[in-house]
């Protein structure tokens, strides 16, 4: 008991914990151990319940997410961001054809930028994609 005096405080403060005295290791919880109910029921999609003490991203790999979903989500990012650059490649006509003034340039230089980091967006999108559609 004096050897355990000395030591340092242990930083778990869970009364499982076995520097505390407990029989359990640092808030893990053993197969042996009384967990309430309430605590080991998972959500599975939408309508399934499953009871069990680790967390269910240990248990299934994945995100969780369908394929197929993820896959209609980045089509449709893919078409707002074509249309969005259909957008900027207008308005960069429009600004080059009124060459009035130097703000007109200025603002052509952002519209320029916007559209390539579009660009690069879209390219981000389309790679992805064909990486989850070959899965």
């Amino acid at each position: 008991s004096s050897a355990r005096a000395s030591r340092p405080p242990h930083p778990c403060k869970a009364p499982s914990c076995r520097d505390r005295g407990g029989s359990g290791s640092c808030g893990s919880m053993d197969k042996d151990e009384k967990v309430p109910q309430y605590k080991t029921i998972k959500r599975l999609q939408k309508n399934y319940l499953v009871r069990c003490n680790e967390s269910l991203k240990n248990i299934i790999p994945g995100t969780g997410v369908k394929p197929v979903s993820h896959i209609r989500r980045i089509e449709h990012e893919i078409k707002q961001k074509r249309t969005e650059l259909g957008q900027l490649t207008e308005e960069e006509l429009l600004v080059q054809m009124d060459h009035t003034s130097q703000k007109k340039v200025k603002n052509a230089q952002e519209l320029s930028q916007k559209k390539q980091e579009l660009q690069e967006r879209i390219k981000q999108l389309e790679k992805q994609l064909l990486e989850l559609e070959l899965l």
